[in-house]
């Protein structure tokens, strides 16, 4: 979904990722994932610290991508099988 520099891909560019319909469904779910561990994260930071810095933010979103699927479980997602 995003490229090297971290900027959402255009439509073009990110089509050209999904090779199938999984692909699509494993792209969302990652997102949503990292939404709701970022999320927890952040409103963690914010109850001791106040607001987190670009420094913070930006180590907080790298933990965000390498723990998508406890965000998941944050989020009470349950996969249909």
């Amino acid at each position: 979904m995003t490229g090297r520099t971290g900027r959402l891909l255009n439509n073009e560019n990110f089509t050209q990722m999904i090779e199938n319909l999984g692909d699509a469904y494993e792209a969302a779910e990652q997102c949503y994932g990292m939404v709701w561990w970022l999320a927890g994260r952040l409103a963690q930071i914010a109850d001791r610290e106040g607001r987190p810095s670009r420094e913070q933010v930006r180590a907080i979103v790298t933990e965000a991508r390498e723990n998508y699927r406890d965000g998941l479980r944050l989020g009470g997602v349950q996969r249909d099988r």
